[in-house]
């Protein structure tokens, strides 16, 4: 299925990922005034990247609480996390179940250990990973995913830090809002100049405090 054009195009450019990185580095908030400093880049331009940051569901806003009188900063906050509230991210994911169950009637099953939500879990990060251009190949029995690097892997370098950290937490976010045990274990970059591994695991089962009682 060829991937939506608008597909999270905003980690389509460097300054954007940079941009999500600070922000993601600032759980409590940070304002315009702060990302300019901090990027280099005009006010307008920083604008209008939060902006596309927020309808991909990267990054959401809020209206700063201040003890004193004064027009309230819009603060900038990640999408990510524990109970935090990200419809555009979980629309995605409801959609990539449902074309996980679609895929799999259409095919003739192919045997896996895996529980049933933590394959719901991979049909989530597979469409994630494959809007952003990653080109994800699964291994589920060795939960590996291998995929290529970023698209604007020519300035890499530059930003190599800041696109991980971003990938990272976003991928992390994707399992957890898609519900099940695999979890992020170890996200390798370049491992070959046109190659990067991402690591996953089961998540160790919390023992139940009350079955000795039984």
């Amino acid at each position: 299925m060829p991937r939506p054009m608008h597909a999270h195009r905003g980690l389509a450019q460097a300054s954007r990922v940079v941009i999500a990185d600070l922000v993601l580095q600032h759980p409590d908030g940070i304002g315009i005034a702060e990302l300019v400093t901090a990027t280099g880049l005009h006010e307008n331009t920083v604008r209008d990247h939060v902006r596309v940051l927020e309808i991909e569901g990267v990054i959401r806003t809020a209206i700063e609480r201040r003890p004193v009188r004064g027009r309230p900063r819009t603060l900038f906050l990640p999408a990510t996390g524990e109970d935090v509230p990200n419809e555009s991210a979980q629309r995605r994911i409801d959609a990539a179940k449902l074309h996980g169950d679609l895929l799999r009637r259409m095919t003739p099953e192919t045997p896996t250990t895996l529980p049933h939500d933590a394959v719901h879990q991979f049909d989530a990060l597979y469409e994630h990973l494959d809007e952003l251009g990653l080109d994800p190949e699964i291994d589920e029995a060795d939960l590996r995913i291998d995929m290529v690097p970023c698209p604007f892997h020519d300035i890499i370098d530059a930003h190599r830090d800041a696109a991980c950290r971003v990938h990272r937490e976003l991928i992390a976010d994707v399992l957890r809002r898609a519900g099940g045990p695999v979890e992020v274990d170890e996200l390798r970059p370049l491992v070959t100049p046109h190659l990067c591994h991402l690591r996953l695991r089961i998540a160790p089962t919390t023992p139940d405090p009350g079955a000795d009682a039984e």
